[in-house]
């Protein structure tokens, strides 16, 4: 266990070194010290410490959605369905929604239309959450607690809060007909009229979109999703206190974290400071690599290995995607 790397995990929340060894008692032998000291870290890195109160974790399961600003949505669309064989599952001639895995409990893209002269770019993330509709009330209560900055509902079906970087997410339901792009307005109250008129609007184009390509290959659910902050090791407490996820890798600039079948990655930011998305991959069905090579190469997109495992391109946005096989 290395103290110096602890303590300096633990900055952010003004840990003090002495004293925290002086509690542990530092004559002690190396190993009692080191398992004391990490169990302090965990304690006050959480935030769960006699000062902080209790914090609950909201375990999320899913990336419920990307919500991904395109110049071209139906081009940016057409592209994900053609090439990896994703679902349109709703769409009103301005915005969708992609999904691929399972039904009741898919991995999503939501597509909108971004305004003339801005960057294609992911806006925030929204987490599924098991049995939403029963513990809504206790995870707003949760975010008022913590005093976290950007609490505002998504209609009924989802809370957006801001992380330690100011980007943006939300914790919704895994799958509910009350969350779709554009839902908030109209879904204030999730079963009301008003709000399934909505919903009944985006299924009304689904017979005239172009399906999938049989050369393509099936996303089945999202490999990693990369998040680039200012601040690691604030973010990582944040989603691993907040939403449950669990650490799986921790270096000082590069943290994984699991929930699911998804990996989130977090990773510092450049010289301003400021957190973006523009990175994110898929694990495919029956995965080949020199098939999956061969094909890329026929529709001319140039790619290369990824350090996620598998093949890495650029969608027609610039974004980075990478498509990998099941381990």
């Amino acid at each position: 266990m290395n103290h110096r790397r602890l303590v300096t995990q633990l900055q952010p929340v003004s840990v003090n070194r002495r004293k925290l060894l002086q509690a542990l008692g530092a004559s002690g032998t190396a190993a009692v010290a080191s398992a004391a000291l990490f169990r302090a870290a965990a304690t006050i890195a959480a935030g769960t410490g006699p000062s902080a109160g209790t914090n609950r974790a909201f375990t999320v399961t899913t990336v419920n959605h990307l919500s991904y600003s395109s110049l071209n949505y139906k081009k940016t669309r057409d592209f994900y369905v053609d090439l990896l064989g994703m679902r349109v599952v709703w769409d009103d001639d301005t915005k969708c929604q992609l999904d691929c895995g399972p039904e009741d409990a898919p991995n999503s893209i939501y597509l909108t239309s971004g305004k003339p002269g801005t960057e294609p770019s992911i806006g925030h993330f929204s987490f599924g959450l098991p049995d939403y509709w029963s513990l809504a009330d206790q995870l707003k209560d949760e975010l008022a607690r913590r005093g976290l900055p950007g609490v505002h509902p998504d209609g009924e079906a989802g809370w957006f809060v801001n992380g330690p970087s100011g980007f943006v997410q939300h914790v919704v339901t895994v799958k509910d007909p009350a969350m779709f792009p554009g839902a908030a307005a109209p879904c204030v109250v999730a079963r009301s009229a008003k709000c399934k008129e909505a919903y009944e609007v985006g299924l009304k184009n689904l017979g005239s979109i172009p399906k999938a390509n049989a050369k393509g290959v099936k996303a089945l659910y999202f490999k990693y999703v990369v998040l680039h902050v200012p601040d690691v090791a604030r973010e990582r407490d944040f989603y691993t206190s907040l939403m449950g996820m669990k650490l799986v890798s921790d270096a000082a600039d590069d943290v994984s974290l699991r929930f699911g079948e998804n990996t989130l990655v977090l990773r510092r930011t450049g010289a301003d400071g400021k957190p973006y998305c523009n990175e994110f991959g898929f694990v495919v069905e029956n995965y080949d690599q020199a098939t999956v090579k061969a094909e890329l190469d026929r529709r001319q997109i140039n790619s290369r290995p990824s350090a996620f495992g598998g093949l890495a391109f650029r969608d027609p946005n610039g974004l980075e995607i990478g498509i990998a096989g099941q381990k």
